[in-house]
């Protein structure tokens, strides 16, 4: 997207208004300095005499913040200002609470800082279609701009902007025939899906096998493993794949650019930039003096090099995520700092970092378009965590009993609100709008989060809770990967290996008593509009572990809540519609709640591992609900159910919605949920005020998916075909078969097998269906040896057993 063809006039909000007028009616109070790209550093910095570089305005700055009364302002005059290096801002920079200091565009003025290098090239002809200009030798540059319009990485397959996975992949992607064709393979870099469809995996080629495969050196954007999937790959960065307009190669060594330009361009005038940095800006202070309150407001942050294969990764404890910490504005050991009214436009990496210690942050009536990465992430450092556990280190003893942080290097109490982010994720796919790890408060309020590849709000842990998620609008998520959720949370936190780590609901009663050390804050999520197309993910997923949460007054449309493995979860007064609720392995004990709430779906609930028999231990309440299938039936709950005395007072009726087809559920005066204690909640406040909105649905009678189970060795087993059962097993697909039970004296438990053991290979072979585990496995004799590629816990492992002869399956 240009930035000139941005509605700057959704950057302005009505709501923060009076908080976030800065400098516009101060101007002309306190000490100012002005920049231009007009002007110079010798002169004194006023409005008609501006400094030239925002480095000496900074200087100017800081010299003035001694002396100031009413804080310091530098108003930065339209233009591009191209940074060789990231502006730093440390303690000797920062301002007071009396005495803030502003960096600010001027007026409706565009004020672009950019990470780009602007080159000069002189084009000659190389081929037909293929210009090239020599711009000097190993320059340091992923992305190029002409005209402030991005080209595309000379990749395979072309760019395909109406494909949404990568944009275009293909399987032989790194194929020995195809990989013959390239004179020198080690330029090229690899972007593909991990194999369970988790996020991405991307890798370097650093050379070749003996049988032609390329040599890939991982760069550790994953947390669950380097496996990349099958299909879902692309390579770029090889010059023989320089065939499509709007593609080029950068020929390091020499120093050569080439370029395939779309029609109608004509380099000989046309403006050339290559982004260099990785940051623009840093507010970095130290343990001892912070740095802060500093405002960045009314700027567009721009041109920044990938982080993708130039930082090293790191795993944010046991979630599924691997961060690179670094951002166009990257914050740590800071304190009181704003960044408002500003454009992402196309950021190679993350929008907005901040690391370890940060405290009272407010990134408000932002746009982000189109970044590479997350928009905005909060991340603090390990170190801050008692007892961490990372998936190499499963600690299955709490080590540590003390609740809570173990030191302040991690961020709390800042706010992200009023935002519109889109099109997240373009290079990296664990991403989302707001990333949060190992942090405290947090509030993500009135954004807008559309466009991206998983998340669109994301918690990787419970450490340590107290975050107030509310009038978010979440659309059009998990658009690239699966199992997941536009808002998704884990907690695999201290108490969730204790006793060894499963899977199966087990240990409540011993994990109770722990749960809450880590998420010792309740994390609320209220009034935010969830609206999901695609069969794939969770509207609320609270996966593995997750705890403390208290989840009310939300819209979920064509989506559900899903609970899994956690304690406390207080779900009320919630409007779900096309989907049924959710509720995997929970503990004995879980103490969650599921009550005033309204389910429009044939089926209310995923009750498959609720059955009777543990209904009564888990302390849970589910009740006082309304559910309708537009007149047909409901299938709700099963003997557990009555038990447990769960929905006693829940009924199946009309809720008399005002007009789902403006996407109004409020209900209507009469309506049954409002005499069991449903309130409505606003249905116009949802979001960014005048960004997108996603479209109305309308009511689909759910198709039904039946299990296909049959004995096996005593026991029995079942396809892996739905999602919900994917979800419990921890499977990356719904490919193969998973034992739905293993009796006690069972040939199956003998040989040692559990319940929910999932087979993904006999003897080499994938399962793949039902058929094709019999295929193989009625071609092998009795007492012959068999070996299964087994998934248990969420790990794979080699299994060995002893063939026995079977009754015929009819029996």
């Amino acid at each position: 997207m240009n930035m000139t063809q941005i509605d700057r006039s959704l950057v302005v909000p009505w709501l923060l208004l009076c908080v976030l007028t800065l400098g516009y009616a101060n101007q002309g109070t306190g000490d100012e300095f002005y920049v231009s790209t007009t002007g110079n550093d010798a002169h004194p910095g006023s409005i008609t005499e501006p400094f030239l570089t925002l480095e000496h305005a900074q200087t100017e700055a800081r010299r003035a913040i001694s002396g100031a009364t009413d804080g310091v302002t530098v108003w930065i005059r339209g233009g591009t200002y191209y940074l060789a290096d990231p502006l730093v801002f440390g303690p000797d920079d920062s301002g007071t609470e009396e005495t803030p200091v502003t960096y600010a565009g001027y007026a409706d003025e565009t004020v672009v800082l950019s990470g780009a290098k602007k080159l000069t090239p002189e084009w000659t002809l190389h081929s037909d279609t293929i210009q090239v200009a020599t711009v000097g030798p190993d320059l340091r540059f992923d992305a190029l701009f002409v005209n402030e319009i991005q080209q595309t990485m000379s990749r395979y397959p072309n760019f395909d902007p109406d494909t949404i996975v990568l944009n275009g992949y293909a399987k032989d992607a790194l194929s020995p025939e195809r990989v013959a064709t390239w004179t020198n393979p080690t330029t090229g870099l690899v972007r593909g899906l991990h194999h369970g469809r988790w996020g991405g995996q991307s890798f370097e080629i650093t050379g070749l096998k003996s049988d032609g495969n390329p040599i890939l050196d991982w760069v550790g954007d994953n947390n669950r493993g380097s496996r990349l999937h099958a299909e879902y790959r692309m390579v770029e960065n090889i010059f023989e794949e320089l065939d499509a307009p709007g593609e080029w190669f950068y020929d390091q060594p020499n120093g050569k650019l080439y370029f395939y330009p779309p029609p109608n361009t004509n380099l000989a005038n046309a403006l050339i930039e290559v982004a260099t940095n990785e940051e623009l800006i840093r507010i970095v202070g130290t343990n001892d003096r912070k740095a802060g309150h500093l405002t960045f407001d009314n700027l567009t942050f721009a041109h920044t090099h990938r982080t993708l294969f130039t930082r090293p990764y790191e795993p944010l404890l046991r979630s599924d995520w691997c961060v690179a910490r670094a951002g166009a504005v990257f914050l740590q050991n800071a304190e009181n700092v704003t960044v408002s009214n500003s454009i992402f436009d196309r950021v190679g990496g993350n929008g907005v970092f901040a690391s370890g210690h940060n405290r009272n942050h407010v990134i408000t009536q932002n746009e982000f378009i189109d970044n590479g990465a997350t928009c905005v992430s909060f991340v603090g450092l390990p170190d801050a965590v008692r007892d961490p556990g990372f998936w190499e280190d499963f600690p299955t003893t709490i080590r540590d009993s003390t609740p809570g942080p173990k030191t302040d290097d991690y961020p709390k109490d800042c706010v992200v609100s009023f935002n519109h982010m889109v099109n997240n994720g373009r290079f990296e796919k664990q991403t989302c709008g707001v990333n949060i790890s190992m942090a405290e408060g947090i509030t993500v309020s009135h954004n807008t989060v559309h466009g991206s590849p998983r998340a669109g709000i994301n918690i990787c842990d419970g450490t340590w809770g107290g975050h107030l998620i509310e009038f978010n609008d979440i659309f059009d998520c998990v658009r690239e990967t699966s199992d997941h959720g536009p808002f998704n949370s884990w907690g695999r936190d201290r108490f969730y290996a204790l006793g060894g780590y499963n899977h199966n609901g087990g240990g409540g009663s011993e994990k109770r008593p722990y749960a809450f050390l880590d998420a010792w804050k309740t994390t609320v999520i209220r009034n935010n509009r969830v609206h999901y197309d695609e069969p794939t993910s969770y509207g609320i997923d609270l996966d593995d572990g997750s705890s403390n949460y208290e989840i009310y007054n939300n819209l979920l449309l064509n989506t559900e809540i899903k609970l899994r493995e956690g304690f406390n979860r207080k779900v009320y007064n919630n409007i779900t519609i096309n989907k049924q609720c959710e509720f995997h392995v929970w503990y004995d004990h879980c103490g969650d709640s599921f009550v005033r709430n309204i389910v429009v779906n044939r089926t209310a609930y995923n009750t498959k591992y609720l059955k009777s028999g543990r209904a009564k231990r888990l302390d849970a309440t589910i009740d006082y609900n309304v559910f309708y299938n537009g007149g047909d039936e409901v299938v709700l709950g099963d003997s557990g159910w009555d038990s447990a005395n769960w929905d006693t007072h829940s009924v199946i009726a009309d809720p008399l919605f005002v007009n789902p087809e403006t996407l109004d559920y409020s209900v209507r005066e009469g309506s049954p949920a409002l005499e069991l204690g449903f309130a409505n909640f606003p249905m116009d406040q949802f979001g960014k005020p005048g960004a997108p909105e996603p479209n109305p649905i309308s009511f689909v009678n759910e198709a039904r998916v039946d299990s296909d189970s049959r004995p096996l060795m005593g026991a029995r087993v079942a396809s892996i075909n739905d999602m919900s059962i994917q979800s419990v097993l921890g499977a990356p697909d719904q490919k193969g078969i998973y034992f739905e039970s293993v009796p006690a004296d069972s040939y199956a438990a003998s040989q040692g097998f559990k319940k929910f053991d999932a087979i993904l290979a006999v003897n080499d072979t994938p399962v793949t269906t039902m058929q094709s585990f019999w295929d193989v496995y009625d071609s092998l004799a009795a007492g012959s040896n068999v070996s299964i590629t087994l998934l248990r816990n969420q790990h794979e492992e080699t299994h060995q057993f002893v063939k026995i002869r079977e009754r015929k399956r009819s029996e």
